[in-house]
């Protein structure tokens, strides 16, 4: 189905009294119009036409001539010379009156010039503000029925889905696709009211209206797909949905009738009915629909209807749902709803009969309406609610109002201050109230798209809060940062004076805290050193200032750490090829310290190694340049372990040291030979007799390997628990 809205455009007929309607069109394609034929499918999925159009006689119209030569005339002049004309006619003196509108030229020169071609006295010219406009009962709601002309002066019977806004705000309405097209394909010249009683859906006999009334025109239509080509089956283009653009004085509303008010009157059908509160996708469940010829009516989407797919109606491809709704011809068009939310436009099926159930087939409005270039169906939001705080309730500055907007995208607040939006999520909202002092007034109201709901007002007393110390949240107390601080930022009572001040008394700088309680003063240079600032409010009432309590940071500057890149922390170098410098990168300038310290034993089982491994030590100072820095160390690294502490000083101050870990490995051990040259083989006295085999050197050699790898080992495992512990 297709369903779509515009913006409101120039009627292409006059009056409805100068167009001779010579028929009534009582039988045609889909449910358009009343009085078809029903033709039953083999299955619910085949096409669903009906009977070829029947034209009868309908009531005789009267007719009026064609308007006089000088009106002609007139309204000629008037185009030429962009004035806009009202009226023309004979005055009380029985002068000729022309009138015009202040919404045209209305100058001396524009007025002379379309005066002197309409051949009337410029003296005749009376000037009205705006252009007149209709006083009508102009309420118009879903489901009801309206009446479209053809080029051949053919009327249709078909049905109102819903109301809708255009892009500019413009109030339209939508319908089937199908309703604004006759057979062939043409464009329908404009839509009229049609009287409710009259209607089938009220029990009446579609007598005409006496005097026919204009409705609108439509602006978009498509039945089938894009350009209105038949479209195919799966075809996401295919729809049936069309969109009127509706006179002056009429009066849309976001309503579905029930049909239990028809009367004469054109609006009485507004006084019964449902609420149109969302659009949605169709789910299975209860389904229902309102229409012209069979009324309000209740079916059922069940496990054997369609939830999304495509219908063939004649030629045309429509995309949709299924139901067993009741419904018939001169409902297409109409409104299918579930609950509050619009759902569909009826578009065809398959009438009720003998041995026949009943089988409706609606366009679904989630794929109709992005159709139409940005109309959208108007909702009738419910009035939101504020929950805190309630009416005539004192407040503080700046305390939070919240509340409920069912089915608004968000809220518009008024009253206090500039306008704002306010999104609502999940159906509630929440802004910051008036922070200033007094009684305040919170208008509040609901909105989505182009669609707003009656508003709320409450009125609140703004009384002081109490004065307390603001809250410094960047830097905080006792924090370290590399860059250079430029602002200082906290919370604070709304709408009093921030004043930061350094440890000496001097300002810096001052603010307002603004209504979320937030402030900020910017505008500060704090290098690389050790800082305090101390922040006060101030305030003042009825002519006495009140300052309050400190709030202090104490805060510190420093350069970043510096980088090594020769060496990465945990590293290990052959016992020949242990490192003779380090180096890595900093900031131009500064002084890179370098604290290099080799392992000692830990224990009596590895002091007599001290000697062997004499682990070495030093400070080691350098100059970043470029970007880089070195140091030396004289010469390459012995085997042993190592840790190293890189610091980076600017004007003095330091920064957090750069801290690694390496060892440099112990040289292989060979095993020893056989007995010593000249002894034989022979045991020394006293030792049992037993061969000198050289275990006595190769068990020390290997306990001392042993020892250093453990060594090793242990100290890197303290030293990267000491980094974790100082991080």
């Amino acid at each position: 189905m297709k369903q779509r809205t515009t913006g409101r455009r120039a009627l292409a007929l006059t009056a409805a009294t100068t167009i001779a309607l010579s028929g009534l069109l009582v039988a045609g394609p889909a449910y358009a119009e009343d009085g078809a034929e029903s033709t039953p499918t083999p299955s619910p999925t085949a096409t669903s036409e009906t009977n070829a159009p029947v034209e009868t006689e309908a009531p005789a119209v009267e007719t009026q001539d064609a308007p006089p030569a000088d009106v002609v005339k007139i309204a000629e002049a008037a185009d030429d010379h962009g004035v806009e004309f009202v009226a023309s006619g004979v005055g009380a003196d029985g002068g000729k009156i022309t009138v015009i509108s202040e919404d045209g030229a209305t100058d001396d020169a524009a007025v002379e010039a379309f005066a002197s071609e309409a051949d009337i006295p410029t003296g005749t010219v009376v000037t009205v503000a705006g252009t007149p406009k209709a006083f009508a009962d102009g309420d118009i709601v879903g489901g009801q029925g309206y009446l479209s002309l053809d080029q051949d002066d053919l009327l249709y019977n078909c049905s109102v889905g819903f109301a809708a806004w255009s892009p500019q705000g413009d109030p339209a309405l939508l319908s089937a696709g199908h309703c604004a097209l006759d057979d062939d394909n043409n464009s329908m010249v404009g839509t009229f009211w049609s009287v409710p009683s009259e209607q089938p859906a009220a029990g009446g006999d579609d007598e005409l209206p006496a005097t026919p009334r204009v409705l609108g025109t439509f602006s978009f239509a498509q039945f089938g797909s894009t350009n209105n080509a038949p479209g195919s089956n799966g075809d996401t283009n295919a729809t049936d949905i069309s969109v009127i653009d509706v006179v002056a004085g009429t009066n849309p509303l976001p309503f579905v009738t029930d049909w239990t008010t028809a009367t004469t009157a054109y609006d009485s059908l507004a006084d019964s009915g449902v609420s149109v509160k969302a659009v949605g996708a169709v789910v299975p469940g209860a389904v229902s629909k309102s229409g012209r010829t069979t009324g309000f009516t209740t079916g059922a989407i069940d496990d054997n209807d369609i939830v999304d797919g495509w219908l063939q109606i004649e030629d045309r491809w429509v995309q949709g749902f299924s139901s067993n709704t009741e419904a018939g011809p001169g409902d297409s068009g109409g409104a299918v709803i579930q609950g509050n939310t619009a759902v569909g436009l009826i578009s065809g099926g398959i009438e009720a009969g003998p041995g026949q159930e009943q089988w409706t087939w609606a366009a679904s409005l989630t794929t109709a309406l992005p159709k139409t270039g940005g109309y959208e169906v108007a909702l009738d939001l419910d009035t939101p609610v504020i929950t805190s705080p309630t009416d005539n309730a004192e407040v503080q500055p700046g305390t939070a109002v919240t509340g409920t907007a069912p089915g608004a995208t968000e809220v518009t607040v008024s009253g206090f201050g500039a306008d704002q939006t306010v999104d609502v999520v999940d159906g509630a909202f929440s802004f910051v109230g008036p922070v200033e002092l007094g009684a305040q007034t919170i208008t509040v109201t609901a909105r989505n798209g182009l669609s707003s709901s009656d508003s709320t007002t409450i009125d609140v007393t703004v009384v002081p809060a109490p004065l307390v110390a603001p809250v410094i949240t960047s830097p905080t107390d006792r924090s370290t940062v590399t860059e250079t601080v430029t602002a200082v930022s906290g919370t604070g009572l709304p709408t009093t004076t921030v004043t930061v001040a350094d440890d000496q008394g001097d300002v810096l700088g001052t603010t307002e805290v603004a209504a979320d309680g937030s402030w900020t003063v910017d505008g500060l240079s704090f290098e690389y050193g050790e800082h305090s600032v101390v922040v006060t409010l101030t305030r003042t009432i009825d002519g006495e200032e009140e300052v309050s309590p400190e709030a202090t940071s104490l805060f510190a500057v420093r350069p970043v750490s510096p980088a090594v890149t020769s060496v990465t922390n945990g590293a290990e170098f052959a016992h020949n090829d242990g490192p003779s410098g380090l180096a890595g990168s900093g900031i131009d300038g500064a002084t890179v310290t370098v604290k290099l310290n080799g392992a000692e034993p830990a224990s009596a089982n590895t002091a007599a190694l001290a000697g062997a491994f004499a682990a070495a030590s030093g400070t080691f100072t350098a100059t970043v340049e470029d970007g880089a820095w070195s140091v030396d160390f004289g010469a390459a690294l012995e085997s042993g372990t190592y840790t190293v502490s890189a610091t980076q000083a600017i004007d003095g101050v330091s920064s957090a040291p750069t801290d690694l870990a390496f060892a440099v490995l112990a040289a292989p051990v060979a095993g020893g030979g056989g007995a010593a040259p000249g002894d034989g083989g022979a045991a020394a006295p006293g030792d049992g007799g037993l061969a000198v085999t050289g275990a006595d050197m190769l068990v020390p050699l290997s306990a001392a390997a042993i020892a250093l790898a453990l060594l090793s080992g242990g100290l890197l495992l303290v030293f990267r628990r000491r980094q974790l512990i100082e991080s």
